[in-house]
């Protein structure tokens, strides 16, 4: 099956894509599944880095020129962002922008919210920056975070990340704040809008499945009805469950 079956892709799809630890890889491994035959926007709501050449076809990070990918009919990929950064990030659609683009595309795939290229994060009270229209969310873990050193090196606002979990500073991620970073309010779906999809990334050894699996176990003992969907697997190697 395609990471497009996995996530239930429906047409015309607005999808944001929040958490941690494979959000940028599985989006544009899912633009690379739709490339072909439909034109696919993939931008950010926050700041994304611009990415190598062969990721996209088309690419615009001029505010008065976005106007004109409205009517071009070209299948491909789409960049589209107001401006690129000193850190070469590419600056975010605000929602009237992606009023204005959305509606001319197949499918619009939305990073929103950054977490510094590190395994976990906590979300402050801006984050993250849904679009309106978002028909799916989702939400991103890695598994191969667990017993990792919980401190700002290692997790993008840990303080926070220990606030939602239970957590200490210094402490090593365990189990239950996996969960609770699942399943808290101001959690890994905080804000989220349309279907709720989980995917647990990085299970790439036989004592990552079981945890994942216990995991998802668990998220559904505490709460059935967050999730809509749910699957697991890993981004590097291209297996899904």
């Amino acid at each position: 099956m395609k990471l497009s079956d996995h996530i239930g892709l429906e047409e015309r799809d607005i999808i944001s894509f929040v958490g941690a630890g494979g959000k940028t890889t599985m989006i544009f491994k899912l633009a690379e599944e739709l490339r072909r035959n439909n034109k696919v926007l993939v931008t950010t709501t926050t700041k994304i880095y611009r990415p190598s050449e062969e990721k996209y076809d088309f690419i615009c990070t001029n505010k008065k020129k976005l106007s004109k990918y409205v009517d071009m009919k070209e299948s491909g990929i789409y960049i589209l962002g107001l401006g690129i950064n000193k850190e070469n990030k590419i600056l975010g659609l605000s929602e009237k922008e992606l009023e204005e683009l959305a509606p001319h595309f197949d499918y619009v795939l939305i990073e929103a919210d950054g977490a510094k290229e590190k395994q976990l994060k906590g979300w402050n009270e801006s984050e993250p920056v849904i679009y309106e229209k978002t028909t799916k969310t989702v939400g991103i873990i890695d598994i191969q975070s667990l017993g990792m050193v919980i401190n700002e090196d290692k997790v993008h606002r840990s303080k926070i990340f220990c606030i939602i979990t239970g957590a200490e500073e210094e402490d090593t991620v365990k189990f239950e704040h996996l969960l609770k970073l699942i399943i808290h309010p101001k959690g890994l779906f905080k804000g989220a809008l349309g279907k709720r999809i989980l995917y647990i990334n990085k299970v790439e050894e036989p004592t990552h499945l079981t945890l994942a699996e216990q995991l998802v176990k668990e998220v559904n003992s505490k709460n059935k009805k967050l999730l809509n969907r749910v699957f697991i697997g890993s981004l590097k190697t291209n297996t899904y469950f």
